[in-house]
């Protein structure tokens, strides 16, 4: 027995499992799976079986590591082994078979007049059955489009309606940042996005610059929230008396990122405040700690 089977042996007695971040072809998000002995790196192709029994190929997305078992379902899929040349090579080939498939259909749903946006095709790795996933504005009676798929591909057919920022996530793309959609990327789940979000931010509620490729709101808004409301509680509002100035002190502007503060005097003047030389008295109201720290404008 080699150290790192002694060191499995050890944590599982220790009620805590093994664990893995993995990637499918069928989603953008990173599903947890229980891992064995086996030394995974992120960006590894692995096979894994899913909850129903079904093997599959996915990609490491996380580092692996130790989560205590109360926090672990039962039926936590698991990761088989490593794939191999022979599995990677059965992968391209059903690629291949997805990118007819999906073409064919897409010749089917103008024939039939179905209301739907196709977006992707799945084959699973048995390739007993096929997966088409759409966007819809509402339902879809799409019986007889399955019916016809299935005598002509020859397999078992399934179709399932996502939402548009699900589309947004399978499809991939570019946000104004320059960099790759969240969604595809890092993010797991989709949180509730409001505009309270980035009025706390400063931004301009302009709904082209706050909506991302899927038309809702930036996700970006909600993971950059806490960020926000941290530092802000760190300054003085707009338009609030600010003391410590020896004369009257006006709050004009706030760059919660840069945690300064712009504060107009009483004689004209402006003078740049940042949140470390602010002290918050029990009264609610801010003070400046040393007024010849301040940057005159």
């Amino acid at each position: 027995m080699n150290r790192e089977e002694e060191n499995l042996k050890k944590t599982e007695s220790n009620n805590r499992i093994k664990v893995v971040g993995i990637r499918t072809r069928s989603s953008a998000k990173s599903v947890i799976h229980r891992v064995g002995s086996i030394t995974l790196r992120v960006g590894d192709k692995v096979k894994i079986c899913s909850k129903s029994g079904e093997t599959d190929i996915g990609t490491v997305s996380d580092n692996p590591r130790f989560l205590e078992s109360k926090y672990c379902p039962d039926d936590l899929p698991e990761v088989v082994e490593q794939a191999n040349s022979e599995d990677l090579q059965k992968i391209s080939e059903i690629e291949k078979l997805e990118s007819k498939a999906l073409e064919f259909t897409k010749r089917k749903i103008k024939e039939f007049k179905v209301p739907m946006q196709l977006i992707s095709s799945y084959y699973a790795f048995s390739r007993h059955k096929v997966t088409f996933f759409f966007s819809s504005p509402g339902r879809v009676d799409f019986r007889k489009l399955v019916r016809a798929l299935s005598d002509a591909l020859s397999v078992r057919v399934e179709m399932r309606q996502v939402g548009i920022r699900d589309e947004a996530a399978m499809l991939g793309g570019c946000g104004d940042c320059g960099r790759t959609y969240c969604c595809s990327s890092f993010l797991k789940s989709f949180d509730p996005v409001t505009v309270k979000m980035a009025k706390d931010q400063n931004l301009s509620l302009n709904p082209t610059k706050l909506s991302g490729g899927c038309g809702r709101l930036k996700c970006c808004l909600r993971f950059e929230h806490s960020h926000y409301l941290s530092s802000k509680k760190r300054l003085p509002a707009c338009k609030k008396k600010v003391g410590g100035c020896n004369c009257g002190a006006t709050v004009v502007q706030q760059d919660v990122l840069k945690e300064e503060v712009t504060i107009l005097l009483e004689d004209g003047d402006r003078i740049k405040v940042h949140a470390d030389n602010l002290e918050r008295m029990q009264t609610g109201q801010f003070t400046v700690k040393d007024f010849s720290l301040t940057d005159r404008l």
